[in-house]
């Protein structure tokens, strides 16, 4: 028996249509070719541009304590040279005053403790005296200078800090702040030492801002941009003032100068012939 084959005929051939047998095949997909490179053009001169190097950057402060702080950061700043500055002339005129006013009662009091003694001669007497008034000199002037410099060093401490904090000067900055240290430095006197301290300071903090007033009437502006041009100018000096010395130091380490003074002479000269060259 012969098996028969099942019928492969599709139904489009029944149809009539006479199509392929074979399995429509889609056209071969022919690989690009390869471009060839195009060749780099090259050249025997190379152009190099050097970078533009910058020395330092100047990160302005946003806050307040960053502002208080970047007085430290700073190699001249203002706020720290106007301290020193007053700390030391005040000790320096509280000493003198201080130990002229108590040479009269150190004088009254040698004499009253020193009746009837004795001494070996009457040059023994004098030396005897004058070391007892260089004694109590030196100690009411160490100490009438302290308290000077501690007061008046804290109100300018405590009134350029404040500034920088708030970014503003007020010209109600040095009568608040020179009550509120009197008030405390004098706060062992009692009530009455502490309000006369008060006072004081009132009068003094008021006496600086009517001169603040006027330095920024003599330059027509407002007391908070007169405080920041005067900030500025004092700075620049202060800058300039370093770069003097730090040349006057180099040459004396160069050239083995021993005496300061003769350095600065030989410096100015050598300024003066560089100037007389450039005029020519």
């Amino acid at each position: 028996m012969t098996e028969q084959q099942p019928n492969s005929v599709g139904w489009w051939e029944w149809l009539g249509w006479k199509g392929s047998s074979q399995p429509i095949q889609p056209p071969p997909i022919q690989n690009n070719p390869k471009l060839p490179e195009e060749p780099i053009p090259t050249t025997s001169v190379v152009a190099v541009v050097h970078p533009k190097v910058i020395e330092s950057t100047e990160v302005i402060p946003q806050t307040g304590w960053e502002r208080v702080k970047a007085i430290y950061e700073r190699a001249n700043s203002m706020e720290k040279d106007v301290t020193v500055r007053v700390v030391r002339m005040t000790f320096l005129g509280g000493f003198l005053v201080g130990g002229a006013t108590g040479y009269a009662q150190a004088r009254h009091a040698y004499e009253m403790n020193n009746v009837g003694r004795k001494y070996l001669s009457p040059s023994d007497a004098v030396k005897r005296k004058i070391d007892y008034a260089i004694v109590r000199f030196a100690k009411g002037g160490f100490g009438t200078g302290f308290k000077c410099a501690l007061i008046s060093g804290s109100i300018v401490f405590l009134t350029t800090h404040v500034t920088a904090y708030r970014d503003k000067f007020a010209s109600w900055y040095f009568p608040a702040i020179s009550a509120i240290v009197g008030g405390v430095f004098t706060f062992p006197l009692g009530l009455i030492g502490s309000m006369k301290a008060v006072g004081l300071g009132v009068t003094s903090g008021l006496t600086l801002s009517a001169v603040v007033h006027l330095y920024g009437m003599a330059i027509d502006k407002p007391v908070n941009d007169a405080y920041k041009l005067f900030k500025r100018d004092y700075e620049r000096e202060l800058k300039a003032s370093a770069e003097w010395d730090s040349r006057v130091t180099e040459l004396m380490q160069r050239e083995q100068i021993v005496w300061r003074q003769q350095a600065v002479k030989k410096l100015k000269q050598m300024d003066q012939e560089k100037m007389a060259i450039f005029d020519d």
